[in-house]
């Protein structure tokens, strides 16, 4: 009894703390709130609460609003197309099937996409800088190593990745897991690279390792993968050699250290490939669950079977399946539960949030010497690991990608303001030059 009133009064002082923190610095509450991720399981279930998230974002919207309260300052940015994607699935989720969406099983999937679209706006409007974005990464990838490290401690590498044990650190389940542990990694390496002090990039080199470590030890297979496609990724946008040589080094070094964890480690590597090919053990679920989602859409087109509906009507649609079959499961698959549960009309607004995203975050040749360029780029691959990682995992409603796709926005809001600045700056040139001057004293003889 003593041992839980202790928790719950340390608990009470650190939310008073990140209460008093995000009323100073609003940005902050966007930040904590997506460092939850990794970390979930630390956080008690909290009265009313879906989980530690809401709270702390509710408190960061009041914050906002109370600080941004009389200002006049312009909100182009509110009219981004990936917010006006964001309001039409949420306004077609209700009018396809109300039912499904106030009065599902698992949440209230309306107001779980409006709390998303909050923060997406607040990811948008307040990590608007580059120290602020930043600090964003550096949080969260230090909430993902030591949830690594604890997936490291508590897991078992067997002979094969089905007889593994599975870990998923502090986070809800060993797939997303491992996609946060290659995102943090990815976080470590940028900001490695934007520092000077040696302390910094021992410390960051180590997080690089340890997050490495850690997305073997979830043994997820798309999350393996996903590892070595950042690592790929990192290389195509490292423009000094040095630096591509140093990744190749990182790569080596962190197998090297896997390997000394267990010698299966590679055979386990080496099978991913013949089982996605072959369609063997959970691979071979997956297609059919995929399978599954594809004849749920074939019957409802437009509007899908209802959100938070798939499992739900799982097992009319592989009853007469070949293969492993399963009568209540998730899609694993983003792509096809927001195809079945919303039709063609919900795909098409959540594919124009993405793609909107990709453009706002996508690479230039004509951009390469920004100073800022390496930090977009970051993200760029960030939001690919997640959109590629979707065709494995259902993360509709997973809050970091939605807060990436609200930092896109950040530059692609970038662009719109240099566009304006150096308009503005061609016509203040037509205005002095000489030409100019000539003509408006010829003018004023004239009048």
């Amino acid at each position: 009894m003593v041992e839980n009133l202790f928790a719950y009064v340390a608990l009470g002082c650190i939310g008073l703390v990140l209460l008093l923190l995000i009323f100073r610095q609003p940005y902050l509450g966007v930040v904590f709130t997506i460092a939850t991720l990794p970390v979930i399981d630390l956080f008690p279930d909290i009265p009313l609460f879906s989980s530690i998230a809401v709270p702390l974002g509710l408190v960061t919207l009041v914050s906002y609003l109370f600080q941004s309260k009389g200002s006049t300052k312009k909100r182009q940015k509110w009219l981004d197309p990936i917010y006006i994607f964001r309001l039409l699935f949420i306004f077609w989720t209700v009018i396809a099937d109300p039912e499904a969406a106030f009065f599902g099983k698992d949440r209230v999937w309306t107001l779980t996409f409006v709390q998303l679209w909050i923060l997406m706006l607040l990811s948008g409007e307040l990590l608007s800088t580059p120290q602020r974005q930043q600090t964003a990464m550096l949080i969260f990838a230090v909430a993902a190593m030591i949830s690594a490290s604890f997936a490291i401690f508590q897991g078992e590498i067997a002979e094969d990745a089905v007889s593994s044990a599975r870990v998923a650190g502090l986070a809800t389940n060993a797939n997303q897991a491992a996609r946060y542990f290659v995102i943090a990694l990815v976080f470590f390496y940028y900001l490695r690279t934007k520092t000077s002090s040696p302390f910094k990039k021992l410390i960051f080199l180590i997080g690089i390792f340890i997050t490495f470590i850690g997305v073997f030890f979830t043994v997820s297979r798309s999350g393996i993968l996903l590892l070595f496609g950042a690592f790929g990724l990192i290389l195509i946008f490292q423009p000094r050699v040095k630096n591509k040589v140093g990744a190749i080094i990182l790569l080596v070094a962190g197998l090297l250290v896997v390997s000394f964890f267990s010698d299966s480690i590679f055979r386990i590597i080496r099978d991913i490939f013949p089982a996605i090919q072959e369609g063997t053990d959970t691979v071979g679920l997956r297609y059919n669950l995929w399978r599954a989602g594809w004849r749920m859409w074939l019957e409802n087109p437009l509007g899908g079977v209802g959100i938070g509906q798939y499992n739900r009507n799982l097992w009319r649609y592989m009853a007469d399946m070949q293969g492993p079959t399963r009568g209540s499961a998730s899609s694993h698959n983003t792509y096809v539960q927001v195809l079945s549960e919303t039709g063609l009309v919900g795909l098409f607004a959540f594919m124009g949030m993405l793609v909107n995203s990709f453009i706002h975050l996508w690479p230039s040749t004509a951009r390469a010497m920004d100073k800022d360029e390496d930090l977009r780029n970051t993200w760029f691959i960030v939001l690919l690991i997640i959109s590629v990682g979707g065709i494995t995992i259902t993360d509709l409603a997973n809050k970091i990608l939605w807060m990436v796709m609200g930092v896109s926005v950040v530059f692609g809001n970038q662009k719109f303001v240099e566009e304006e600045k150096s308009l503005s700056e061609s016509v203040k040139q037509i205005y002095t030059s000489d030409t100019s001057i000539r003509i408006r004293r010829w003018m004023k003889n004239i009048k």
